[in-house]
């Protein structure tokens, strides 16, 4: 029994070795195929040449990064520009309607006696207040009117002015005087007689 069990162990040993020494061989093989087939295709020359490449890569990148820096700041300012441009377009939209109305201009200065008196007056039309306040709109009077705009008056006195633009923009018609003053402070009596006045209207017409 002892023998059989002596023998079955070398058979085992010498049937490892031989299947080590096959496998080496085989490997060995395998391996120097796979050299032979590297040094046929060139290998080690594409390596070389990529790791070339990745250095001129590399180096390009280096070089562009400046200009990349650059770019990217042209392209910060050129959105600063548009941001801009849309806002003054914007703003040029909501001002459309505030146009430059200029009433006696035309015999400002042809009575030496009573030279003209320059006057700023600011109108709103209160139908179209009324009709925006409905969500509704005015059958022909823009919705600028719904805010106040400016009129430019020529005129002797602050009641002439005031007559010149209620010929122009009847109150009749919605047209109201929310203020009319002199630029240079003149006329301040005159001034706030006026809007006394005025103050007196507004209130009547809140409480009526």
């Amino acid at each position: 029994m002892l023998e059989k069990l002596t023998e079955a162990v070398i058979a085992f040993l010498v049937i490892s070795g031989l299947a080590y020494v096959i496998g080496t061989g085989i490997a060995s093989a395998a391996e120097n195929a796979v050299r032979k087939r590297q040094a046929d295709v060139g290998l080690d020359g594409r390596l070389q040449k990529l790791g070339i490449l990745g250095q001129r890569l590399q180096s390009r990148k280096d070089k562009m990064l400046p200009r990349l820096a650059k770019l990217d700041a042209e392209l910060k300012s050129a959105r600063r520009r548009h941001y801009m441009v849309n806002k003054k377009i914007l703003d040029l939209k909501m001002a459309r309607s505030q146009l430059m109305r200029v009433l006696g201009e035309e015999d400002a200065f042809l009575r030496m006696e009573r030279p003209a008196r320059k006057f700023i007056a600011n109108i709103v039309n209160r139908h179209v207040q009324r009709a925006q306040m409905d969500q509704k709109e005015h059958p022909f009077l823009s919705r600028a009117w719904s805010r106040t705009q400016q009129a430019t008056i020529w005129a002797p006195t602050i009641g002439d002015a005031k007559l010149m633009v209620e010929k122009s923009f009847p109150p009749a018609t919605g047209f109201f005087i929310a203020s009319i003053a002199e630029p240079q402070g003149d006329g301040e009596e005159d001034l706030t007689a006026l809007e006394s006045a005025e103050m007196e209207a507004v209130a009547q017409e809140r409480g009526g």
